[in-house]
C-alpha cells in the first residue's frame, strides 16, 4: 500500500488528474471520518476533507519528493483540523469575553438550518464557476490566503487572482439576488 500510495503522489505531482481521483476516493472516507470524529460536526468535516484534498492538489508539484504518502496527508489533515479547532475556540473565547450567551438568544437548530441553507446556495453558485475561480475563491475564503500567496501557489500574477476572485464573488452575489425570493420563500416557508 505504501508503495502504491508513493507512486500516486508521483503521478498527482506530474499533474494526473486521474491519479489525484483515485487517490481522493481512497482516503476521503477515512479523511473525513477523522475529522468528524475530532470536530462532531458533519459540515466541518466535509468542510476539512474538500480543503484537505484541495491544498493536496494545489501543492501537487512537491508531491513528486515525498517519502511517507500517508504521514504527508495526515500532516495536511492535522492542520485543517487544528486551524478549525483554534478557530471555533476562538469564536468561544469571543462570545465569552463579551458576555454574549448564544443560548439565550437563539436557538441553534434554527442558526444551523439558516447556515446550512446559506451554505447550499454559495455550493450551488461556486459549481457554476470555473474550477480556476472556485479553487481561487476557496482557496482566499476557506483557507484565508491573500493574493501573492494564491498567486504563488496557482503559478498566477496577483493580478489575475484579483481579477478571478472579483468575478467570482460579483457572480456569488449576483446568483444570491436572483435566487433571494426563493430564500426568503424557503425561510418564511419553515416558519410557519
Amino acid at each position: 500500500m505504501g508503495s502504491d500510495c508513493k507512486l500516486l503522489f508521483e503521478k498527482i505531482g506530474r499533474g494526473d488528474e486521474a491519479a489525484f481521483r483515485e487517490f481522493f476516493e481512497q482516503y476521503r472516507s477515512r479523511v473525513y471520518n477523522t475529522a468528524f470524529k475530532l470536530t462532531k460536526s458533519t459540515f466541518a468535516a466535509e468542510e476539512i476533507t474538500q480543503d484537505t484534498f484541495i491544498s493536496i492538489w494545489t501543492g501537487r508539484v512537491h508531491l513528486i519528493h515525498v517519502d511517507n504518502p500517508l504521514g504527508y496527508l495526515h500532516t495536511a489533515l492535522y492542520n485543517k483540523i487544528s486551524r478549525h479547532l483554534k478557530k471555533e475556540a476562538n469564536k468561544a473565547r469571543i462570545l465569552r469575553l463579551s458576555g454574549w450567551h448564544a443560548r439565550e438568544w437563539v436557538n441553534e437548530t434554527e442558526e444551523r438550518i439558516y447556515a446550512n441553507e446559506g451554505q447550499r446556495f454559495i455550493n450551488n453558485a461556486l459549481a457554476q464557476l470555473s474550477p480556476q475561480k472556485k479553487l481561487i475563491y476557496e482557496l482566499s475564503r476557506k483557507e484565508g490566503k491573500s493574493y501573492d500567496e494564491i498567486a504563488e501557489t496557482l503559478h498566477l500574477s496577483p493580478h489575475t487572482v484579483k481579477s478571478h476572485l472579483v468575478k467570482a464573488l460579483k457572480f456569488i452575489r449576483n446568483y444570491m439576488k436572483n435566487n433571494a425570493l426563493m430564500i426568503i420563500g424557503l425561510i418564511t416557508a419553515w416558519l410557519s
